[in-house]
């Protein structure tokens, strides 16, 4: 339990570095850098049996990198627009239990338990909430709405990362869980370094994180390579469903992490909101 509270800690403390981040795709595409370095010389140097992965093993993790890499995207979107605070952004990325329910139910055909259905019903309403915002004068809330690029984008991530959960999971048991997330990290890196350079605009200050904001970077490819391999180490030896509840802290982190360092408003509601969020999601994986 406690590796993945750490990676829970990890995800979120990167995530707030990507938010204050003034070139956020950049600055994914330059921790991802950090973190498969680190991943390529820690593995060669330090992790017994450390060798070149499998077919089978590149697969899944290339598999995994496209929805995980189109999950990072749609939170760079998220954390760009107006209204994308990293305590409204982060918690609504995060419902991908939610989509996984649905997925079974529809095309495994597995049952929707009453545990499952409420546990759907309180995410969907502490979603809701967490949305809100003191109406003008303070008199009641009013919502954003789900039109906003902040929530639109981070209610995409959650639904792109409900994808990557099984491939994820399968080639952690394949060859142990480090080589997996290096080569994981490492297809993301790829994936990105595709985005960036497609760009024009990206390609020409693909260094732009590097030079202006270095530890930073450091900083946040230390956060990212920590938070992969804490999680993957916990699913090595975990059922996911537990793993993947259990992380749901790491919205109370974001929104801790939002309010304090990054001075958001709105931070009683959206710590409640989240709380109800969690609840709901472990009721999903209880269910």
């Amino acid at each position: 339990m406690l590796s993945v509270i750490a990676s829970a800690l990890f995800h979120a403390s990167y995530n707030m570095l990507i938010k204050a981040s003034d070139e956020k795709t950049l600055f994914m595409w330059s921790i991802f850098l950090i973190a498969v370095v680190a991943g390529w010389t820690s593995g060669w140097a330090a992790v017994p049996g450390f060798a070149a992965p499998g077919p089978t093993v590149l697969i899944l993790a290339a598999l995994s990198a496209i929805f995980f890499t189109s999950y990072h995207l749609a939170t760079a979107k998220a954390y760009a627009s107006d209204e994308g605070d990293l305590s409204l952004s982060y918690p609504i990325s995060t419902l991908a239990p939610i989509f996984i329910s649905i997925w079974a139910y529809v095309y495994l055909g597995d049952t929707l338990t009453v545990v499952v259905i409420a546990g759907i019903v309180v995410s969907t309403a502490g979603t809701f909430c967490i949305q809100l915002k003191p109406s003008v004068g303070g008199s009641g809330f009013r919502s954003i709405g789900f039109r906003s690029e902040a929530v639109w984008f981070a209610l995409l991530a959650s639904f792109l990362y409900s994808f990557g959960g099984i491939a994820d999971k399968l080639g952690v048991g394949r060859e142990g869980f480090y080589i997996f997330t290096v080569c994981l990290m490492t297809m993301i890196f790829a994936y990105f370094t595709v985005v960036v350079f497609l760009n024009s605009r990206l390609r020409s200050r693909a260094l732009y994180c590097f030079t202006h904001h270095p530890l930073r970077v450091l900083l946040g490819g230390s956060f990212l390579f920590s938070s992969n391999m804490t999680y993957r180490f916990a699913l090595q030896s975990t059922d996911v469903s537990y793993a993947a509840g259990v992380r749901q802290v790491a919205t109370l982190f974001a929104v801790l992490l939002g309010v304090f360092l990054l001075k958001e408003r709105y931070g009683l509601l959206r710590f409640l909101a989240s709380l109800v969020i969690i609840i709901g999601i472990v009721l999903i994986k209880v269910g």
